[in-house]
Order: structure tokens, then C-alpha cells, then sequence
């Protein structure tokens, strides 16, 4: 190896190992971005999913009364 070929190749090297670190970087980024989303669709969707059980629970109530009150008309009748 002459002179001029070690630093040529301790630059390469340093540009391959650099270039696998910043990947890795990206790599970690982009994972813990997901993460924050994924996290922030899920407090959405289990926002969304106790609104409809609310409501479920009314409609629930409102038919249970309705029965009811269809039961003490069909007594009278």
C-alpha cells in the first residue's frame, strides 16, 4: 500500500462508518416519530370509540324507557 492509498482509504472508511451512523440515526427518528403518531392516533381512536359507546349507552336508556312506557300503555289498554 503506498502512501497515498491508507488515507484514501481511512477517508472511505470514515464516509462508509459515518454514513452508517446517520442512518442509524434516521433509522432511530423516524421510529420514534411513528411511535409519537401511532400514540396520538391511538388517544384519537379511543377518544372516537367512548364517544360511541356514550351513545350506545343512551340509545340503550332511551329504548329501555320507551319499552317501558309501551308496557304501562298495553296494561292500561
Amino acid at each position: 500500500m503506498t502512501d497515498l492509498q491508507l488515507p484514501a482509504l481511512v477517508i472511505t472508511l470514515l464516509a462508509i462508518f459515518g454514513a452508517m451512523y446517520g442512518n442509524r440515526k434516521g433509522v432511530e427518528d423516524m421510529r420514534d416519530v411513528l411511535r409519537a403518531e401511532f400514540r396520538a392516533s391511538m388517544t384519537e381512536v379511543t377518544a372516537h370509540l367512548t364517544r360511541i359507546e356514550n351513545k350506545l349507552d343512551h340509545y340503550a336508556e332511551t329504548q329501555a324507557s320507551h319499552s317501558e312506557r309501551i308496557e304501562r300503555l298495553e296494561k292500561r289498554g
